[in-house]
């Protein structure tokens, strides 16, 4: 799959971002209050860029070179959200999260949610861990 980098993204995709993510956490912020007992841990907003990946799962991206950085909206102890322009039609990815310094801790992640937001063209992907890639 060629995924694109944020770097590449065009102007019209930069300026729809942030749109983007206040439309979503708006959405969220509505259905929280139905919601939020169902989750098993508590979402903190994560506006950041993280790294995603879709080569095999079980193999360690060592550095970011066959990797792409996604904007992130949300994290928890179990997953995290993020956005991008198009469709990903994988299921199992890595995803990694700067954690110091330029350090980035890799984690096999599966996506369990996926949502277009049409008038933005952009993708809504929610992915949970798996484990941390090497365990």
């Amino acid at each position: 799959m060629g995924l694109i980098n944020l770097e590449q993204y065009t102007d019209k995709q930069n300026r729809a971002i942030s749109r983007v993510l206040d439309t979503l956490d708006r959405l969220e912020k509505r259905t929280d209050a139905h919601f939020s007992d169902n989750r098993a841990h508590e979402r903190k907003n994560f506006r950041g860029v993280v790294w995603i990946a879709t080569d095999p799962v079980n193999r360690a991206v060592t550095d970011e070179v066959n990797a792409i950085k996604v904007w992130s909206r949300s994290i928890s102890q179990s997953g995290l959200s993020f956005i991008y322009p198009f469709r990903i039609y994988q299921k199992l990815i890595q995803v990694g999260i700067p954690v110091q310094d330029n350090q980035v801790t890799w984690f096999r992640v599966e996506i369990v949610r996926d949502k277009e937001i049409e008038e933005e063209q952009f993708w809504e992907y929610g992915v949970r861990f798996l484990g941390k890639v090497n365990d």
